[in-house]
């Protein structure tokens, strides 16, 4: 067993990786959220990071969340954990060993995408 698996085991917190899709209803846009995978993870909270995305934009990151390895993890999906939702700008193949997955994240906060009300 390597130090990773075990401490993912002893310290791994439980979070929910699921897809993202904008729908209408009514003629606004609503976020689904669906796909749930859960996973444990390593959760290391940064600050004064920041990393380029996929579209080459400096981003700053909140969070680095170290995981098993899952195929197809990558920038499309959002992070759940402990109702705060995660964007992930960086997904890493550890080594290209498909063993640990490396997530960049950015915090969006509660659900809500509200910004003003009024």
């Amino acid at each position: 067993m390597s130090l990773f698996t075990r401490n993912l085991a002893r310290c791994g917190k439980s979070v929910t990786i699921e897809d993202r899709e904008m729908d209408m209803i009514n003629g606004l846009p609503v976020e689904v959220f669906s796909n749930p995978v859960i996973a444990k993870a390593l959760i290391k909270t940064l600050s004064g990071i920041s990393v380029f995305d996929n579209t080459n934009t400096d981003t700053v990151v909140t969070h680095k969340m170290c995981l098993a390895y899952i195929a197809g993890v990558g920038a499309e999906q959002w992070i759940n954990f402990n109702s705060k939702r995660y964007r992930i700008i960086t997904a890493e193949n550890c080594c290209e060993d498909n063993e640990v997955l490396i997530l960049m994240c950015t915090e969006r906060g509660l659900d809500s995408t509200v910004v003003n009300d009024g």
